[in-house]
This record gives structure tokens, sequence and C-alpha cells, in this order.
């Protein structure tokens, strides 16, 4: 993890950085998506999957326990 959230007005966001976000490892978002609780990538550079800041905002915002509940 890193020290610092990522840029919300980045362009894309990497693995990295949805981990970096979430105050989460990134081999917890590999787990996330393989069991299909996360949004696919906006984009892949070859193995290097990428998601618009928004998207994994608004996931977040959506998402169980995030204190968004319905």
């Amino acid at each position: 993890m890193t020290d610092s959230p990522p840029d919300p007005s980045a362009e894309w966001w990497t693995t990295s950085d949805v981990a970096a976000y979430l105050g989460v490892r990134v081999s917890t978002i590999s787990s996330y998506r393989n069991r299909g609780q996360m949004p696919e990538p906006d984009h892949k550079l070859g193995r290097t999957q990428l998601w618009r800041p928004q998207t994994i905002m608004n996931w977040k915002g959506a998402r169980p326990g995030s204190g968004n509940w319905r």
C-alpha cells in the first residue's frame, strides 16, 4: 500500500492505485476481481488493468459495508 491516496483527477488508476484508495493490499483487489465483486477494468494495457477513478469511487460508495445501506 502507498502512504497517500491516488489522485482522483487522474485519467486512470492501476490495481495499486485502487488498493491504496480502498486501504487494502493489491492481493485483495485480485481476490475481489476473481470473485466478481468489483467492476471490470475500464481499459487494459497488456496485463495491466486500468479503471477510471470515478468507476471505483462510485463502486465503493454503493458496496455493502460502505455506510451506504439501502
